[in-house]
């Protein structure tokens, strides 16, 4: 079954305040880098969530969707959002290399999303090492991938699955305890960056790679966005300045779990918000009904990102 006719994107909360985090941090690089005539590259599949918001907060015209399912691409060429959507049949691994030389989109900065509904494997290191070392200068790349543990096998086995997908980069002294559960999520994370870099330093990329996206999100299945930004050499520091700000909002500390809430009880709450003291449990049961402490403190933490979903009978 195509990820699409399992899971409506367009509705998961944790990964909506997660792609708004996303381009609130484009957003930042946006006026401090030169990402004019900016293009937009994803799997956007049948939804285009992201492609919207590119286009909406971001002002990106230029876009190209990705999608190798033959139904797929049928529904995702009527679904396109904008007439300046191209909609590209085929594996990202082949489709990718087709846009480096296009005339529409060569020397003009991309921000590229993959965004897999599958495991960190062999074809997104591909895809990885495909990117950084074609991407034109002051681009930014980001990844997507599934965090769940057993993607990777049984738990003893993680380890050398990892090392045998990533190589060097994978420690000798990786344990097994550092392949489950939280902490899998988070060595998955720092590998996939640390893959990122070499590639750019094995490529003797101009301008490098600068970290810059950390993110891990549940709605269902555990996943982890990680990428940063390929800088012409001249703007590195100008980066560097902007994703080590203080203000800088795509390395969230704790995994995103939004609460799934009536839009009753998010109005309730976003009432009560912002406050000088954090809202306690009893505070929500004075309002009338309950939440555990975690999904309190996710939600005054993302209030501001929180989707608001309703359906409309006419």
């Amino acid at each position: 079954m195509a990820s699409f006719d399992a899971v409506n994107y367009s509705l998961r909360p944790s990964k909506s305040i997660q792609r708004q985090i996303v381009f609130e941090g484009v957003r930042l690089l946006q006026h401090q880098l030169d990402l004019r005539g900016l293009v937009y590259v994803g799997l956007g599949s049948i939804w285009f969530t992201d492609f919207v918001m590119a286009h909406k907060l971001l002002g990106v015209d230029d876009m190209v969707s990705i999608e190798d399912n033959e139904i797929g691409f049928s529904r995702a060429e009527f679904n396109r959002p904008f007439k300046t959507v191209i909609v590209k049949k085929g594996l990202s691994s082949a489709i990718l290399p087709t846009l480096y030389e296009a005339d529409l989109y060569v020397n003009r900065p991309w921000m590229v999303w993959l965004d897999y509904d599958y495991d960190l494997n062999e074809s997104v290191k591909s895809d990885i090492r495909s990117v950084i070392e074609n991407a034109p200068g002051n681009s930014i790349f980001l990844v997507t991938f599934d965090g769940k543990d057993e993607k990777y096998g049984d738990a003893p086995d993680r380890p050398e699955r990892l090392r045998t997908v990533l190589g060097s980069i994978v420690p000798d002294d990786l344990s097994k305890e550092e392949c489950e559960g939280e902490k899998m999520r988070d060595t998955l994370a720092n590998l996939a960056l640390q893959l990122m870099g070499a590639v750019a330093s094995d490529t003797s990329r101009p301008g490098g790679f600068v970290p810059a996206f950390r993110a891990i999100y549940k709605d269902s299945a555990p996943m982890v966005t990680v990428g940063g930004v390929l800088p012409v050499p001249a703007a590195v520091q100008t980066a560097k300045s902007v994703v080590d700000a203080a203000n800088w909002p795509c390395r969230p500390p704790k995994p995103i779990r939004a609460p799934h809430l009536t839009i009753r009880e998010a109005a309730a709450l976003q009432s009560q918000l912002p406050c000088s003291q954090r809202l306690s449990r009893s505070d929500v049961q004075a309002l009338g009904f309950d939440l555990e402490d975690e999904q309190i403190e996710a939600f005054e933490k993302y209030y501001r990102q929180y989707p608001a979903f309703a359906q409309i009978i006419a």
